[in-house]
Formats: C-alpha cells, structure tokens, sequence
C-alpha cells in the first residue's frame, strides 16, 4: 500500500512538472515562433484536444511512427491552459511529453486558430506537413502512417 502511495506521488509531480515545464503556451505570434524555429527543416504540426476521440487514435499513431521514424513534431492541444494537467497526463501516456508541446490560450482560439490558418474553421484533428522549404500541407482528420513517411 505504501508503495503505491509513493508511485502514485511520482507520477503526480511528473505530470505536474511535464505541464508546468514542457508545455508552452500557444499565444499570438507562436505559430510564428514555431515556423522560425523549424525553418529549412521538415516538420509535423497536429493540433488536438482532450475532447476529440480521434485525436487519441492520431497520438498513438504519432508515437508509434517516432519510433520508427526521426521527424520533428510539434503538438498543439486547443483545449486551454486550465487543462494543463490532464494534457500533461495524455502526453506522458503516450510517451510524447518530449516533444513540441504547446497549449492554447483558451481566451483567444478562434483569433489563434484564424493565425495558424484562416481556412481552418477547428475541426480536430488538424494536421500541417512540413516541408524543408516551410511549404504546408494541411489535413483534416486522422494521419496515417503513408503520410507521415513521405
């Protein structure tokens, strides 16, 4: 019983600390950040949601994929920062705490979503494939694997 009390405390402080210390806050101007920091290298962009039952299906996906591929990933959750600690449970469940984690600032989504891409009206998931040249292919609804090898 006592060790369980103590995992039980480890996870807690890990997922705080995944929230409090790898989660970024999506802001006016970070999607700008974002296409700076990935310039001339491709990149994957997915935005999700705690309330979107195929945006789970897409993690999983995506963890399984980094394990066999090397490509840079960048995660968006739209859901708010009061949502930081279940975010934060959800990427440690599917080990993608480490990568790009971002969370939107829930006062001003649509605004955000709007500077991501004006024709994306926050249907989830929302993916955006890089290339190194920072050209973009956006998709609407599940990835699968063939797209994310090319």
């Amino acid at each position: 019983m006592k060790s369980l009390l103590w995992f039980s405390l480890f996870w807690a402080l890990s997922i705080n600390a995944v929230a409090e210390q790898q989660i970024k806050n999506f802001t006016s101007g970070s999607y700008e950040q974002i296409a700076k920091q990935y310039q001339d290298q491709p990149f994957v962009m997915v935005l999700w949601s705690l309330d979107c039952p195929p945006c789970y299906k897409e993690l999983e996906l995506l963890a399984n994929e980094r394990k066999r591929y090397d490509f840079n990933l960048v995660l968006i959750s739209t859901d708010g920062a009061d949502a930081s600690i279940e975010v934060a449970t959800v990427l440690m469940k599917y080990k993608l705490h480490d990568v790009d984690n971002w969370l939107f600032e829930k006062s001003s989504a649509q605004p955000l979503r709007y500077e991501i891409d004006p024709l994306w009206y926050g249907e989830l998931p929302r993916s955006y494939l890089f290339d190194k040249e920072n050209q973009r292919q956006a998709i609407s609804g599940v990835l699968n694997s063939s797209q994310l090898s090319k």
